[in-house]
């Protein structure tokens, strides 16, 4: 009979995590209940769902986006609640010979944020510095050792290192390189980007003069008519 009152009584903040002036939606957003220590994080297009009650303090945070925490109220558990984040401002220089590029200090700070998931670090980043967490369409409380915490955490994990992949091809195959190299621009660097984006793992083998000549032979393909 209590645990039933108590599901009834449950309610959650949900909503989409937008990029600050944009339509752009954000996944992987890091979303931490501070008052109730319970953990998020957006999905593919974006959307969020974490328990949450009024006067309750919820973080977002994400790698290149500057933090911000809200304070439930109950109107916002009553509809979606949008939540727009800002970009960090770039503060590194052009990348010297030697040093770590972008990606990689990027890459850094993301198994940082989610070392709770990798299980490097039983407590989420955000509960140390008050920042925020992650997510992914279903609320994980990591505290708690079941088969169901255990298995959403394994989920997490696959998504992850999938969004790590991604985001190395990115790195390797991305917009200005190929630009400069096929003089493509708009709409058809977007497509012939899209067409022959290069695998992971040939990504991981091939050195910067592969990619060069596959970005160019890619090209000849597109100007021959096979689009």
């Amino acid at each position: 009979m209590l645990s039933c009152l108590r599901s009834r009584a449950q309610q959650f903040l949900t909503g989409k995590v937008y990029k600050e002036n944009s339509t752009e939606t954000l996944l992987s957003v890091s979303i931490h209940n501070i008052t109730q220590q319970r953990y998020d994080l957006s999905d593919e297009d974006g959307s969020y769902r974490i328990q949450a009650a009024p006067g309750d303090h919820i973080a977002f945070s994400s790698v290149g986006y500057k933090a911000d925490t809200i304070t439930v109220t109950t109107s916002m558990l009553t509809a979606a609640y949008p939540v727009y984040m800002d970009v960090r401002p770039q503060t590194l220089q052009a990348v010297r010979v030697g040093e770590l590029s972008n990606y990689q200090l990027d890459s850094v700070d993301r198994r940082k944020e989610y070392a709770w998931v990798y299980g490097h670090d039983n407590t989420p980043r955000m509960a140390k510095d008050r920042q925020g967490a992650d997510g992914v369409g279903v609320t994980l409380n990591i505290f708690r050792n079941t088969s169901s915490a255990a298995k959403q955490r394994i989920h997490l994990e696959k998504r992850l290192e999938k969004e790590e992949q991604d985001y190395y091809v990115d790195f390797r195959y991305n917009k200005d390189y190929v630009s400069k190299i096929t003089k493509l621009k708009g709409d058809s660097l977007t497509e012939f980007m899209r067409r022959y984006r290069p695998s992971y793992d040939y990504c991981r083998r091939a050195a910067n003069v592969d990619i060069l000549v596959y970005i160019s032979d890619s090209y000849k393909q597109y100007m021959k008519g096979d689009n």
